[in-house]
C-alpha cells in the first residue's frame, strides 16, 4: 500500500498501524474508510510510501480525524520522499503546486526526508504547516556506513556539496567534489570530472540525497577509476528510485546503501527509516 494509517501513542513514543482502508466508489473516486476515532493522547499518522501523496485519501482521513477526534494532537502526514521534489526549477512549477496540494490535505505537519531542495519545504510551509526534516548526516551517521576507515567522502557534483560536507565533516574525513555537465538540449551527461587530491587507495564513500537510473553515480566512478583504479567506491543515497538500467550503471560500487523511504529492491543495502520518524515524532 502506497498509504498506510497509524497512530502515535505520544506518552509511550509508540508507532502501531491503525485501522483504514483507500478504496472508491463505482464511478472511481476516492474513499477512506474503516477509520476509528482517538482520544487523548494519541497522534493520528498517514505515511506515504511512494512519491506521489494520494491528496484526496489524505485529506479525507485528515479531516476524519478533525472532526470524529477533538481530543487527539492534531493529523501529521509522513512523506519522506516528497513528490516532485526536484521540479523547483520547472516552468509549471512542479515542486510548488504539490507543496500547496499537500498543504490543502488539512494534515498539520509533515515529516520528511533530506529533501531535494528547500523549494518545496519553504511552500508548504507558507500554506501553514509545520515541517521536520531528518537529514542526511544523521541517518549516515547511524547507519551502515557510520564505521571507520574511509578515507573521504566524495559530492557527485555541486549540488551535493553541502551534504556530503556535513557528513563528511561528522565522520572527521575529508570531503572531494567532482564535477559533471549536462547538455540542456537532451538531457544527458557528459563530462564527469573526479575530484582533485583523492588519495592512491582506501574506501571513499559517494554522498547524495537521489538515485534514479545511476548515470551520474556511473560517470563518476568511471572518471575516478580513470586516474585511481585501487579507490574502492560506496554509494549511499537518501532515497533510491532505482530505474532503468541502474543495476548496470551501479555495478562499479561496492556497495549501494538507500533508506527505505521507497520501496528498496534486492543488492541494496536498506537503511530503515522508522526509528528516525518515531523520535521525530516524540518531539
Amino acid at each position: 500500500m502506497n498509504l498506510t494509517f497509524h497512530v502515535f501513542d505520544i506518552e509511550r513514543g509508540v508507532l502501531s498501524t491503525a485501522p483504514g482502508i483507500v478504496t472508491s466508489y463505482p464511478g472511481g473516486d476516492t474513499a477512506v474508510r474503516d477509520l476509528e476515532p482517538l482520544g487523548a493522547g494519541f497522534r493520528p499518522v498517514a505515511w506515504s510510501r511512494c512519491g506521489a501523496i494520494d491528496y484526496a485519501a489524505v485529506g479525507q482521513w485528515a479531516a476524519f480525524h478533525r472532526n470524529q477526534s477533538p481530543a487527539a494532537a492534531a493529523p501529521v502526514l509522513v512523506a519522506p520522499y516528497l513528490p516532485s521534489a526536484r521540479g523547483d526549477h520547472d516552468a509549471t512549477d512542479d515542486a510548488r503546486v504539490a507543496a500547496r496540494l499537500t498543504a490543502a490535505t488539512g494534515v498539520a505537519q509533515i515529516v520528511t526526508v533530506d529533501p531535494h531542495s528547500p523549494v518545496w519545504v519553504d511552500e508548504v510551509r507558507r500554506g501553514g504547516v509545520a515541517v521536520s526534516v531528518i537529514e542526511a548526516v544523521d541517518l549516515v551517521g547511524c547507519g551502515a556506513a557510520h564505521h571507520p576507515g574511509w578515507a573521504g567522502v566524495v559530492a557527485p557534483d555541486k549540488g551535493a556539496r553541502d551534504r556530503a560536507g556535513r557528513v563528511a565533516s561528522r565522520l572527521g574525513v575529508p570531503l572531494y567534489v567532482a564535477g559533471k555537465q549536462r547538455n540542456p538540449a537532451n538531457g544527458k551527461l557528459s563530462g564527469f570530472v573526479a575530484p582533485d587530491g583523492l588519495p592512491d587507495e582506501g574506501r571513499l564513500l559517494v554522498i547524495d540525497d537521489i538515485c534514479d537510473g545511476g548515470g551520474t553515480f556511473a560517470g563518476l566512478a568511471d572518471a575516478i577509476r580513470w586516474t585511481k583504479p585501487r579507490l574502492a567506491l560506496h554509494l549511499w543515497v537518501s532515497h533510491g528510485c532505482f530505474t532503468g538500467r541502474w543495476r548496470d550503471n551501479l555495478a562499479g560500487y561496492a556497495s549501494i546503501t538507500s533508506t527505505d523511504s521507497r520501496a528498496t529492491p534486492d543488492g541494496v543495502h536498506v537503511q530503515p527509516l522508522e526509528p528516525f520518524i518515531v523520535r521525530t515524532l516524540a518531539i
